[in-house]
């Protein structure tokens, strides 16, 4: 019966969206091959209902399946119809003239039946699916990382209230679809988490949002007492310490495979560089105890990390390589030679590097969420690390597929309104600024997102201003930046609900996203967010005051921007040629990813509640390094 509903999903070679039923269908054949051992039909099916579950609804209108297309008029057929009193009247009908001539027209377009999204499109058999994935996989940048988050099958996850949506517990599969073997090993890779401790995971990451809004929607006027005060905060540090367990127990849950979560280093691409020799004894090895391929790759990425990994992480990877004992001791003491010679060379190296440095050794690692692991903080895994989301493989390929051309690779790497507009006066006062009021449909594009830079701040995501689908239609170049509660969370609307949110219609139709997954405190919020824009967006001028040397305290209570006393700007007297000649500003740094790595680094602000929020959603690894005075 189950392939039976797979036939109908999957009938005439294009996926059906028949909504969360076809998600769970799916889904359970993902699982049923994962326990067969068909490790590979098991990821085909689980990167289809990644796409499948609301991903149609958001493209552009020109990539859309259109099934009136099939049904187009054609003018000769429709006259050769007519009768003769209709032809007769037909010279004298402009209405019907008028509706000729458009169909006319309309058949002379050319529709592009080719849909780079649907990866899928025409095939059903798993085999070829993944034959496809593998061919796409290396298409994409050589850089790239790319891992799938898929929660496993439980139907509470779909029939359920969305508090009971994230609730539900399941297994966790992660699926290496890209790594730095792709080229000579590129089939994909699937790993399942599952054990006692997922139920209390879930409920964990399920009621952070609901705890942070106890804490802030109480009654504001308690807070003025020094009592009132106290017990605020007090909540607050409790909150702050319940993320810190929560990413904690995560880490623990998917012990020891953590180091997953790490891009492909910078000094593969330089010359000079052991990659050769790492592989070669990675490979002896693996012929020598006839290895399979997957063990392989996954020894040879544990190698690649073994300068981060402990003896018991190394012991439990082997342990899940093989069940001999002996190849197990071999495969360890492997291992751990190859940790003593990474420390031995970056011993050295290190000792010529801030910390900054230090964390962006990395590039970016793709990560495509399955909506239902969306409010997870996977991106908390490896601080270090630099990361983007994506919410399908069909969507990472449609991202590339429509801005590779454009592509810069990244290998150099009431008081909100008066905080963030004394900012863009001080930083940008070049930019076109809307404050205060309602934009227009025109505004939004002449005006907003047809340049290269869009940036929001208010509640939400500002799709309360304009009909979303309106976006959806278009394909644009402008990175946006939705500094407001809950701007990139998914939610629902009720029962058999599938997730929706604002920013889908914003993904349809633009290559990157900065948003958040959770509430925020305004000035908290305010000060992340020029943080983070400051640090990418390069300032309109070379000799104003570097917005780390800023009195935060007098920019956030009054909108005031004067040189914090630490700052050795404070006489005007002695201003430096650029603003990132100051000490440890690194502003335009080029990469968003790396920005955001240097918010969850607690860089900028310490509390895990002001930075976990913040996401990059599908970002293209190298579309505007920087903004200037194009925006």
């Amino acid at each position: 019966m189950l392939q039976e509903h797979f036939d109908y999903v999957n009938k005439d070679g294009v996926s059906t969206n028949i909504g969360p039923n076809a998600r769970e269908i799916l889904l359970q054949l993902a699982e049923k091959e994962f326990n067969r051992g068909n490790l590979e039909n098991s990821i085909f099916h689980q990167i289809r209902l990644l796409y499948q579950s609301a991903q149609e609804r958001y493209r552009p209108r020109h990539y859309a399946k259109d099934n009136s297309v099939s049904k187009t008029i054609n003018v000769d057929e429709l006259l050769a119809q007519m009768n003769a009193d209709e032809k007769a009247d037909l010279p004298n009908n402009a209405l019907i003239q008028y509706a000729l001539k458009t169909f006319k027209e309309n058949s002379k377009e050319k529709v592009n039946s080719s849909d780079p999204c649907d990866i899928f499109r025409d095939i059903s058999d798993p085999s070829q699916g993944v034959k496809r994935i593998q061919d796409i996989c290396k298409q994409m940048p050589e850089e790239w990382t790319v891992l799938q988050l898929c929660k496993g099958f439980n139907t509470l996850s779909t029939y359920s209230k969305y508090s009971k949506i994230h609730e539900s517990d399941a297994a966790i599969y992660i699926t290496i679809l890209r790594h730095i073997r792709t080229c000579d090993y590129p089939k994909p890779i699937c790993l399942r988490f599952s054990g006692v401790d997922q139920k209390e995971l879930f409920n964990k990451f399920a009621c952070i949002v609901d705890r942070f809004k106890q804490c802030v929607e109480g009654d504001h006027k308690k807070w003025s007492t020094v009592e009132g005060k106290q017990h605020y905060w007090k909540l607050l540090d409790e909150l702050n310490n319940f993320i810190a367990l929560a990413v904690a127990d995560l880490k623990s849950f998917l012990f020891p495979w953590s180091f997953l979560f790490t891009g492909i280093p910078h000094t593969v691409f330089t010359a000079g560089n052991n990659m050769h020799e790492l592989w070669r004894n990675i490979d002896t090895f693996c012929d020598q105890y006839q290895w399979n391929d997957q063990s392989r790759v996954l020894l040879s990425l544990a190698a690649l990390n073994a300068h981060s990994l402990t003896n018991m992480q190394i012991e439990d990877v082997c342990t899940f390589l093989t069940d001999h004992s002996k190849q197990r001791a071999m495969a360890f003491d492997l291992l751990e030679q190859i940790r003593e010679q990474q420390e031995l060379r970056t011993a050295v190296i290190d000792l010529t590097k801030n910390d900054d440095d230090k964390a962006y050794r990395y590039f970016p690692c793709v990560l495509i969420v399955d909506e239902r692991l969306d409010h997870f903080y996977w991106e908390e895994i490896n601080i270090c690390q630099e990361f983007t989301r994506a919410s399908s493989f069909q969507s990472l390929w449609r991202l590339y597929y429509l801005y590779r051309k454009n592509m810069e690779h990244d290998k150099n790497l009431s008081k909100m309104e008066l905080r963030m507009s004394t900012f863009f006066d001080y930083w940008l006062p070049h930019w076109k600024k809307i404050v205060a009021r309602k934009p227009t449909n025109d505004e939004f594009f002449k005006d907003l997102l047809t340049r290269s830079c869009y940036v929001y701040t208010g509640h939400g995501s500002g799709l309360q201003y304009i009909n979303g689908r309106n976006i959806a239609k278009h394909v644009l170049r402008s990175v946006v930046f939705l500094f407001g509660c809950d701007s990139c969370r998914l939610h629902t609307t009720g029962l058999y609900s599938e997730l929706i949110g604002a920013h889908l219609y914003y993904q349809a139709a633009i290559p990157a996203i900065i948003g958040t997954i959770m509430p925020g405190l305004d000035a908290n919020m305010d000060r992340v967010a020029t943080e983070i824009l400051s640090r990418w967006i390069a300032p309109n001028s070379a000799n104003i005051l570097p917005w780390n040397e800023v009195e935060m305290t007098s920019w956030i209570k009054k909108g005031i921007i004067k040189p914090a006393t630490h700052s050795p700007k404070c006489n005007k007297n002695s201003q430096s040629p650029l603003p990132s000649s100051s000490t440890g500003c690194n502003y335009n740094m080029g990469s968003l990813c790396a920005v955001l790595a240097r918010v969850h680094k607690r860089g900028g602000e310490s509390k895990l509640y002001n930075t976990v929020p913040y996401i990059l959603v599908k970002h293209s690894m190298g579309i505007p390094q920087s903004v200037h005075s194009e925006t």
